[in-house]
């Protein structure tokens, strides 16, 4: 099966940085140990307030994804989303 890679990138209120940040290390730990994939996250480099996860080679898409979403929600990652914002979701895979 062809990995996919997950690029998660959203708005972050200002003041949240420092609590998204440990809230987000253990989301990731969550999903690791459910999924076997490990996250990063960061920000972009000229507005601090965009902040991206990744998760590179995830094989079992579905099960990564109930693991996500789950993790989203028990540890209320949204409440660090700007105003009108939201989390946007891409997934990549390899070239031929």
């Amino acid at each position: 099966m062809t990995p996919s890679h997950y690029y998660i990138y959203y708005p972050v209120r200002i003041g949240m940085e420092t609590d998204l940040a440990r809230t987000l290390y253990n989301a990731q730990a969550e999903i690791d140990e459910a999924t076997g994939v490990a996250g990063r996250f960061l920000r972009k480099a000229d507005d601090p307030w965009t902040w991206m996860e990744i998760y590179e080679n995830v094989t079992d898409v579905a099960a990564f994804d109930a693991a996500l979403e789950q993790a989203v929600e028990r540890h209320g990652l949204t409440r660090f989303l700007d105003d009108d914002g939201r989390r946007h979701t891409e997934r990549f895979v390899p070239c031929a």
